[in-house]
Formats: structure tokens, sequence, C-alpha cells
């Protein structure tokens, strides 16, 4: 090692040079630079203070916020250079191959001293700013919970004072403070008066007061400035109040509780105090003024709210009031009720006196009452108010509220009233009680049906408030006026389109019947038995059908049960397909399913073919039987059944496999209603034929 050494002591001007261009500098490297360090532990081998150095150098690459990468980049580029160098030094001395090898694995020794040494200083900053973070978060997460808690208390409904001592206790615990004390301002004397604290409390109590600008606490309600002291009782001005307490506290915060709002409002002053000398930290003084913000918020709305305390109570009765109008006019199509309940509401509210609905005829071209509160019921059936007459008419022919006082007394001129005379001269003791009257069209998409108007005893013009509110009963009954009129005319068209089915239905049933009688003729007219059997065949169909028109042309067109329609088919079959000489017994069980006229009409048919399979093939060749229909819903899909005491098949089958007119009706009919048909033996002792249909049940929207 000592001969690579005194080869390398020999030729350090190269390895300077070689630096020199691995760095693109004219001079250098410069004394305790990477370069530098590196250079002089490769010639002196002395590396004793390159992992220091190193170490150091990395602390101060993280404090400034550089980049690791670049100086681990930066050190393989001299690292590279040297090697390059001393493999040209070492060929010029024609040294021994071994001589090479140990200089170069000295000098990546080296490398990795310098790159371990250099990201372990690195890292340690990285480390401790990490942990200042972690700390800090912690803080910050800390003093977030503390401020929820305090936030939760001060909106808690629990008594003020309570609040304010909770919050005094959270303040000195979240801040490690003995004692945390909250004065609240009098605006009418001038001072401040102790509301809470978490310690001992003055000789004065929870009376303690002081003066603007006495003791601390005056002054910086005084000032509405901050007011920080490390040692309180070292201050002549603040000592009293510092040992008013009963115990010595030095270290003082003290902040100014105020609104700002549209008035900057001064609400009180909250302390915190330590029993030793303190400086308290810029974020201490953040916690405890989000606190006095808290505090200033909550003081600024219970003031608002005992002021408008009566306020809110009446627009809360009006708004539900309005709401149960709504609601009633939305849940019933009783118009004389909703009228009446609008006419009384309105005048309650409005402070009025009087109030009454108009309807407008628009043939005539005038108003009558239909509803009123507080008005002559004799007198009101007799009115007419011509439009364009009186406020009233007036309202309704402009589509504008209107409004006048004593525009209905005896004495004022028919040319101040607008040249008519109000309808209420004619009542002696309404004309002389009332003074003011608000009139508001009632208006539904531009088309006006009337007005409402209110009548006060009162001699000025209502407010805009009251007006407001009038015309929210406007629309009110606009509305109920507007629905009644629409269920009028819904009602009257259904009761046309429904006389009009059940005409339908009937003539269609006569006309079924027509050509099941003409089929009937020809069936017994021909002497074909494979013809006859068809015709009969024909006829029981026609006959289903007919059936079902006549149940529709006498209940509900819209749908019709399952039972019913059961009844009307076995009753058909019973006539038509029942050998004479047999006595077969037809069950039809209570069914509440209702089906939609679509649906009813398929379900016959498909019913009739099933019913006459029944007879025709499972009950051939016995004397007597039964034969049973039920029906039920299950999970949105109807199930029909018919069941018969015949032989029948031996295994279950789908339709598919099915074969025969019969069975391809019911196929092609029920896959209409995307359903689908079984034919089974049941399990049960003795076994019956089981003929079933499945279809989804679409119920009216």
């Amino acid at each position: 090692m000592e001969q690579v050494e005194h080869i390398l002591a020999q030729n350090v001007a190269r390895l300077r040079a070689a630096l020199q261009r691995a760095s693109q500098a004219h001079f250098g490297p410069e004394e305790g630079s990477d370069a530098w360090l590196l250079l002089n532990a490769l010639v002196c081998d002395d590396p004793s203070d390159l992992d220091a150095r190193f170490e150091q150098s990395g602390r101060a690459l993280a404090q400034h916020e550089g980049k690791l990468e670049a100086r681990i980049q930066g050190l393989q580029t001299y690292v590279d250079a040297l090697v390059q160098e001393c493999n040209a030094i070492f060929d010029e001395q024609k040294a021994a191959e071994s001589l090479r090898v140990v200089a170069t694995s000295h000098l990546y020794q080296l490398q990795s001293l310098c790159l371990i040494a250099l990201t372990r200083g690195y890292q340690s900053v990285i480390d401790q700013v990490l942990r200042k973070q972690q700390h800090m978060e912690q803080l910050m997460e800390q003093r977030l919970q503390a401020l929820q808690r305090i936030n939760s208390v001060s909106n808690s409904t629990i008594d003020l004072d309570q609040a304010l001592e909770s919050i005094a206790r959270h303040v000195a615990e979240e801040l490690h403070a003995e004692l945390c004390s909250i004065f609240f301002y009098d605006e009418l004397q001038r001072v401040i008066t102790l509301r809470a604290t978490n310690g001992p409390r003055p000789l004065g109590g929870m009376h303690y007061t002081l003066r603007l600008d006495e003791g601390y606490s005056g002054w910086v309600a005084d000032k509405g400035q901050p007011l920080l002291v490390q040692n309180a009782l070292a201050d002549g001005v603040f000592a009293m109040e510092a040992r008013s307490y009963g115990q010595e506290y030095h270290g003082l915060m003290a902040l100014p509780i105020i609104f700002f709002g549209d008035v900057v409002r001064l609400i009180g002053v909250i302390n915190v105090q330590s029993g030793e000398p303190r400086d308290f930290t810029g974020e201490e003084i953040n916690f405890v003024e989000v606190v006095a913000g808290i505090i200033a918020i909550n003081m600024e709305n219970a003031r608002l709210y005992e002021q408008t305390d009566e306020q809110l109570r009446r627009k809360v009765h009006e708004l539900a009031t309005i709401h149960r109008v709504s609601s009633i006019i939305a849940s019933t199509l009783d118009l004389d009720r909703v009228l009446q309940i609008i006419t009384t509401q309105a005048v309650q509210l409005s402070g009025a006196d009087r109030s009454c609905i108009f309807e407008l005829d628009t043939d005539k071209q005038t108003l009558h009452v239909l509803a009123h509160y507080g008005l002559n019921e004799a007198r009101v059936r007799s009115i007419e108010v011509p439009v364009g007459h009186c406020c009233a008419g007036r309202a309704v022919q402009t589509g504008r509220p209107s409004m006048a006082v004593d525009c209905f007394h005896r004495g004022v001129r028919r040319e101040e009233s607008g040249g008519e005379v109000c309808f209420l001269q004619h009542d002696p003791l309404m004309s002389s009680e009332m003074h003011s009257v608000l009139c508001v069209p009632l208006e539904v998409k531009r088309n006006v049906l009337g007005c409402i108007c209110i009548y006060s005893s009162h001699r000025h013009l209502l407010s805009e408030e009251q007006m407001q509110l009038v015309i929210t009963f406007a629309n009110e009954a606009a509305i109920a006026l507007d629905n009644a009129r629409l269920y009028e005319e819904a009602r009257h068209g259904l009761e046309i389109k429904t006389i009009l089915l059940r005409e339908l239905h009937h003539r269609v049933k006569n006309n079924l019947a027509t050509v099941a009688g003409i089929l009937s003729l020809q069936m017994r007219r021909t002497r074909s038995p494979e013809a006859r059997h068809i015709l009969a065949e024909s006829v029981n169909r026609v006959q289903g059908l007919a059936a079902t028109h006549d149940l529709l042309s006498h209940e509900d067109l819209s749908e019709a049960r399952v039972d019913d329609i059961a009844r009307k088919i076995v009753g058909v079959a019973n006539a038509t397909l029942r050998p004479p000489e047999t006595h077969i017994i037809f069950v039809v069980e209570p069914c509440a399913v209702v089906i939609p006229s679509r649906a009813v009409s398929i379900l016959a048919l498909v019913l009739n073919e099933m019913v006459s399979n029944a007879i025709k093939h499972g009950m051939a060749g016995k004397a007597e039987g039964t034969v049973m229909i039920r029906g039920r819903e299950e999970g949105g899909m109807v199930t029909v059944e018919v069941l018969d005491t015949g032989d029948g098949p031996a295994e279950t089958f789908e339709e598919e496999s099915s074969e025969g007119l019969g069975l391809s009706l019911i196929r092609n009919l029920i896959g209409d209603l995307e359903g689908r048909f079984y034919l089974r033996r049941t399990g049960e002792t003795p076994p019956r034929t089981c003929a079933e249909v499945r279809f989804p049940l679409s119920r009216r929207s």
C-alpha cells in the first residue's frame, strides 16, 4: 500500500486535473468539496475524518433541501475519473497489476464509505423532519379534537355558564395551563364580568368585575389586542389581577373575544395563565384565537336568536300552516274544505279581519264568492262583482295585486274609488269596520281563475311580508281550483269512456253469442262426427270469450279477478261440454288476484281449453269426478291450476312436448303473456292431473 501511496502522491497534480475535467472547472477542487475530500483520502490514505465530513455534508444537503441523487451522481463521476486516471498512471509506471488493483479497490472502498456517510447524514435530517411533522400532525389532530369538543359544548343545549366552564377546562387541559378564565363585556356599564374559570375564583367569586383598562383583562378589552406576558407578577400594572385568584400565576396570554360582522362587537376576554413564567407559542395563540372565535360566534347567534325568536316562531307557524294547506290540497279533492281553510288561515296569519275567495265566471265576466271568513253568509250568496269593478274586479282584470285604503266607505267619492261602488257598502257594519283591502288574483299558467281578498280594520296598506303571504295563499287557492276543474273534467271523461267500453263489451258479447248460435246450428245439421266435434270445440271457445266480455261489461273495465273469470268459464263448460250421463263437480277456490284487461281475455281462452281438456280427456270413461280451479300469486307471478280426478299422463312435461289444437292454443296464448304451461300428475293420494299456467302479473301504475 505504501508503494501505491508513493506513486499516487507523485501524480497528485494529474489526479487533481482529472477531477477538474470531471467537474468541468478550470481550477480546484476546492478544499472541503467532495472531490477534494475523496482525493485527499486516496493520496494520504487517511479516511479518519472522511466519514464525519460526509455525514455532516449529508445533513447540510438535507437542511438546504438539496437533491441526494445529484450528489451521489457527482461522487460517482469523481470516482470514475480517478479510476481512469489511476489506470493511466499505473500503465505508464509499468507497475505490477496488483498495485493497480490495490489502488482501485481502495478508491471504491472510499466511495462506499462516502456514500454511506452522506446517506446517513441526509437520512438523519429527513427522519428528524418527519418526526417533527408527525409531532405537529399529532398536535394539530389533538388541537382539532379539542376544538371539536369545545364547539360541541358551545353548540349544546346546556346552561351557558356550564358551557363556558367546560370550554375553560378544555383550553387549560389542552395547553397544559393552570388557569383559564372567560370574561363577558357589559356594554351598558362598560365593565367586564368573570363568567367562567377552570380553577380558583377571585375574592369576588363569579361577580368579579373589572373596568376597561383595569388589570390585564381590562387592558385587552379596552385595546382589543392580544397580550402576552412571560411573567405578569413582575409587571406592576398586571400583578394585582394576577394575584387576585389566591395563587400566583406568572405566564399570561390574554385575547379579546370579538365578533367580526357587519358591526364589530366586543364579546369579552379569554385568559390563559401558568404557574411558572412562560412564553406561549404561535400555535397556542392560534388555538386560543379559534376558541375565542367560537365563543364570539355562538354568543352573537344567541343574541340574534333572542332578538328574533318571536319572528322565527311566527315564520315557522306560517310555513307549517302553508305546508298543511298544501298537504290538504294534495290529499283531498274537497274544494269547499280547502278554500275554507285558506280563507281562515289567510286572515289569521296576515293579521287581517275578513277574507273571501272569488271565482271568475268567464261567460258572464263576473265574480262570485266561493268561500269566506267573517262575512255575512246571507249577503255573500247574492254578491256579483263585474270584472274591472272594485278592487277584486281590477285585480282579476289586470292580473296584478290591488291594495286600497278606505275605498268602500260611504264618504268616499265615486271618482276616488274608480267610478264604482264597492260591494261592501251594502253592509253598513262591514264598511264601518274595515279600512284596508288587498286583492290578489288566482292565476294558473297565465289563466286567471278568480282572486282572494283580505280586509283589515287598520287604516294602512299591508306590508310586503303580508302581501307575499297572501300571494302564497292565492297560489294555493288557484291550484285547488285548477285541480278541482281538472278532476271534474277527468271524471266526466272517464264516465263517458266507461259507458262506451261497457257498451262495446256488451255488443262484442252479443256478436259472439250470435256466432256461437250459428256454429251450433251448423253443428246440429252436419253429418260428419269429426266436423261436429270441431264445431263443438269452436262453440265452446266462442262462448268462453262471450262470457269474458259479459264479465267486463259489468265489472271494472280495466281488470278482473281470477276466480270471477274461472266461474264464467266453468258455467259455459258445464252447460256445453259435460256429457249428460256424467256427474262432474266443478270447484272454484276463492282467488283475490286481479289481472289487467289484456290478460283477462287470454286467461279466459286458456282456462276454457284447460277445462275442456279436463272434461274430454281427463274425465273420459268416468261417470263422476271433480274439476277444481285455483289460483295464487307468488313473487309477482300468477299461477292458475286446473286439477281433475281423472287419469292423466304418466310423466311431467312442458308445453313444447304437447300436441293437438287445444294444447297448441294454450301454448301460443300463454306465450303472449310471457308465461309457461305445465301438465303433470300430482304426488298426492289418489293422484290428480294438474294443468298449470304461470305468467307475470302486470299491475296498473
